[in-house]
């Protein structure tokens, strides 16, 4: 296990050798926010999927989701129910 790790340190300290502190900060201010935009999609793909089984629209729901909340849409769908 030990063999993996310092090859992992390796990797990333060759990869970022040439890079200044700034540019690191850079990239990892980068990663974060893409993380963080890939899991607001994430949850609206949810709202849209509760809309869809719940007989809605669900392309509303979605943009309802992306523009409002995601956690309020769900709960809003939780308390409206089917549509049937």
């Amino acid at each position: 296990m030990e063999d993996f790790i310092t090859s992992i340190q390796d990797l990333m300290i060759g990869l970022f050798a040439g890079m200044s502190g700034l540019a690191i900060g850079l990239v990892g201010l980068a990663a974060g926010l893409l993380a963080l935009l890939v899991v607001y999609f994430i949850r609206i793909h949810i709202a849209y999927r509760m809309a869809v089984n719940r007989h809605r629209d669900p392309l509303g729901w979605a943009l309802l989701s992306f523009f409002v909340s995601p956690l309020l849409t769900w709960i809003i769908l939780l308390i409206a129910g089917d549509a049937r």
